[in-house]
């Protein structure tokens, strides 16, 4: 396995994107993301059929480092999995994706997202894009049991 140097390189990673190569790829992205993919592979797979479905893989110095992935209808976002792999987090590159993805979508998009009441970085990460709480699903998740904040927000 790869150090976060070796990963990354010397010099300046160089961050790309693109749309994902299939279900198994987002599937192993989101295990190492989260531990646990919170998706099975077939449930990735259904969902990249979806025609109001939309992905992003960000890619280090050609390396899938984590996605981004939502349902778009009519003027309605629902970010469904935001997800980087440790050895990539807390570089920014969360912020990158989110906002190189969101510039697909046109302005006036209403945009909402659920997040674990306990993900402090994911909340933070959130409100820097501008997302506001605007309300609480009680015991929404699962493994351990914990809400679930919805925030939302409008593209300008």
């Amino acid at each position: 396995m790869m150090n976060e140097s070796e990963l990354l390189g010397e010099s300046e990673a160089k961050v790309t994107y693109r749309e994902p190569l299939d279900g198994d790829e987002l599937f192993e992205l989101a295990r190492m993301s989260y531990g646990v993919s919170p998706w099975s592979k077939q449930t990735f797979i259904h969902d990249l059929a979806n025609q109001h479905a939309s992905y992003q893989v960000i890619l280090v110095n050609d390396i899938p480092a984590g996605f981004v992935a939502g349902t778009l209808i009519i003027d309605e976002l629902s970010i469904s999995n935001v997800a980087i792999i440790p050895a990539f987090q807390k570089q920014g590159l969360a912020t990158k994706m989110m906002r190189a993805w969101l510039q697909k979508f046109p302005t006036d998009t209403h945009i909402f997202l659920e997040v674990r009441e306990s993900n402090v970085s994911a909340r933070r990460l959130y409100e820097k894009l501008g997302f506001t709480l605007m309300s609480t699903r009680k015991e929404y998740y699962r493994a351990p049991i914990e809400d679930a904040l919805i925030m939302e927000m409008m593209l300008k």
